[in-house]
């Protein structure tokens, strides 16, 4: 791959309301490709920087198209986004052709920084006090490790979610658990709550949204993923200023108490007007 490219294009079913969210997380200026399939390569084409793929199955034909796009070595960075229903030996028939694979549960939280992952890291992250919250003491104590030495300040809160006046709580939500929704509700009314969930799929992740968490990410996560957003969340919290926190920004989105347990043309190019 060429690194120094930073075109980046986009193919997936636009017709799906979660992948046109996930193409509203890449760059401006993304260049959506004709159909929800990889074309082949025109001869003396153009190749982009990056493509991002989202497929809800993998198949061969496609692959062929895409060993073609990298031959010789001069292909793009390829980031392919799995959907829920592709199977663990398709994605090993795949791995040797793209470069990172993420989960499209949360794949919009992380999507920007695997475009460029050799990009250096925003000044200005790292420096904030954040509580980390799970049961389960080995992830506890690597979390802790991980945004410690990102700059971090942080602090265990066991699996207590609420407790502590740190801005920011990473919690391990205990999913399987009766009431973990109208806990994680109650947690972001306090604080912005960075949701590690188990098992994540659009269903979960769409209800940790509207309980009010402002992040989710699939565990076990890329420690590198988990800095990432917390650097994205703080910077935005800094450049808002003290506004941000007196008008509560956080907090669940048409969330209910739970009584149980429990498109764009082809050809076309990202614009502000997406988001």
């Amino acid at each position: 791959m060429e690194g120094d490219r930073d075109d980046v294009r986009f193919s997936g079913d636009l017709t799906d309301p979660w992948v046109r969210a996930l193409l509203s997380a890449m760059p401006v200026g993304t260049e959506i490709l004709d159909g929800p399939e990889l074309p082949g390569v025109r001869p003396g084409g153009d190749r982009p920087g990056v493509v991002v793929l989202h497929r809800p199955n993998l198949g061969a034909a496609e692959a062929d198209r895409l060993r073609a796009w990298r031959a010789g070595g001069n292909g793009p960075r390829v980031v392919l986004v799995a959907g829920r229903h592709v199977r663990y030996h398709h994605l090993m028939a795949w791995s040797g052709l793209v470069d990172a694979v993420l989960p499209e549960a949360t794949a919009r939280e992380t999507i920007a920084r695997h475009l460029r992952p050799d990009a250096p890291r925003r000044r200005d992250g790292g420096g904030g006090q954040v509580a980390i919250a799970s049961g389960q003491d080995e992830l506890a104590r690597m979390l802790g490790e991980v945004l410690d030495s990102a700059g971090y300040a942080t602090a265990r809160r066991r699996d207590d979610p609420v407790s502590g006046d740190e801005p920011w709580v990473v919690w391990d939500v205990p999913v399987l658990e009766p009431g973990w929704s109208d806990r994680l509700a109650g947690a972001a009314q306090r604080r912005g709550v960075v949701a590690l969930l188990g098992m994540a799929d659009r269903e979960l992740v769409a209800e940790a949204r509207r309980c009010g968490a402002v992040a989710c990410l699939d565990l076990p996560c890329d420690p590198d993923d988990l800095v990432f957003v917390l650097d994205r969340l703080t910077s935005r919290a800094r450049d808002a200023g003290p506004s941000r926190s007196r008008s509560r920004p956080h907090g669940p989105q048409g969330h209910r108490p739970r009584s149980l347990p429990g498109g764009a043309r082809t050809g076309t190019r990202r614009t502000d007007a997406g988001r």
